[in-house]
């Protein structure tokens, strides 16, 4: 009898401690939902974001807007064809790619300040890191709103670099030949699409699994680059002739030009610089870099000798 007393008390001592680290667990789950609710990350697409004069705590990450922070963000600040501006505090780094930071007076700022695209503005009295901030107002990125004169001479350097260069190691026929394949528009930009693609988890590849050399991935980085600025020149020309017919260089000069124009455009030139990259390497893939294609005929030595006299 005393026995099953004994059981039973176990028992019930058993069922007490199992209630107890459910209730715990679920007191450790509620306390984890309200930790994320006081913590959250803040996502924006194209449509700016303010942070108000109360505490914010969580990061901002915005795409196509504008962030402007008046009052104490505990996080960090990520934007993409944006401008930051800082009135407050931001507890963290502040990130701006293809776009500007501009510290008002009494900002603050915990991390490092990059403007990828833009520049780094302070006004009045600024509280930042020493030494932790990086500005490229040389680099354009492709759709960004803000256009700086530098960006665009650099962008503008890119595709006249592109569009000459492969001329000193090519001869003209072959950049013609690319710019013949370049109008089956449909099949090597699909091809080139692919080709990009399969470089992008090519050269992931090679860092997270076989874990290659920076040589080895330096020598994939600039082949692809010799194959898209040879595309890039047979392009050019291909639109370049369209406006001046029969003129070689001109025609590059024109190409170039065009393209750049159309990648300044905010956000519409982020799509014109991937159709354009496509177009291009699947145009140099399809002309087999300008080599393969069709060759003019060649002149009778006695005939040339006529015609020549």
């Amino acid at each position: 009898m005393q026995n099953k007393q004994r059981v039973k008390r176990a028992q019930f001592e058993s069922r007490i401690r199992c209630v107890a680290k459910v209730a715990l667990l679920l007191i450790l789950l509620g306390l984890g939902f309200v930790a994320a609710a006081s913590a959250e990350d803040k996502e924006s697409y194209f449509r700016s974001v303010n942070i108000t004069d109360e505490p914010y705590k969580g990061s901002v990450t915005c795409i196509g807007c504008d962030v402007v922070v008046r009052g104490d963000l505990h996080g960090e600040i990520v934007s993409l064809w944006g401008d930051v501006t800082v009135y407050g505090k931001v507890r963290e780094g502040v990130v701006a790619v293809g776009g500007a930071v501009h510290l008002k007076n009494g900002a603050e700022v915990g991390e490092d300040i990059v403007a990828l695209g833009g520049q780094i503005t302070r006004e009045g009295i600024v509280a930042t890191p020493a030494n932790d901030s990086t500005a490229i107002p040389w680099m354009h990125l492709p759709g960004q709103r803000s256009i700086g004169w530098r960006g665009a001479v650099a962008l503008l350097g890119f595709h006249l670099f592109c569009a000459l260069v492969p001329c000193v190691f090519l001869r003209p026929r072959a950049v013609r030949s690319v710019a013949k394949a370049s109008r089956r528009w449909l099949a090597v930009g699909l091809l080139g699409a692919a080709a990009i693609v399969a470089y992008s988890y090519g050269m992931l590849a090679l860092d997270e699994y076989l874990h290659v050399s920076d040589l080895v991935e330096s020598i994939f980085a600039f082949i692809f680059l010799v194959v898209l600025g040879i595309g890039l020149a047979g392009i050019a020309y291909a639109i370049g002739d369209t406006i001046f017919p029969g003129k070689f260089v001109t025609s590059l000069l024109a190409g170039a030009v065009i393209l750049t124009v159309l990648e300044l455009i905010p956000y519409a030139g982020f799509l014109a610089m991937a159709l354009a990259a496509s177009w291009a390497t699947g145009s140099a893939i399809w002309s087999g870099l300008g080599f393969r294609g069709p060759r003019p005929p060649r002149v009778p030595k006695g005939l040339e000798l006529k015609l020549t006299s």
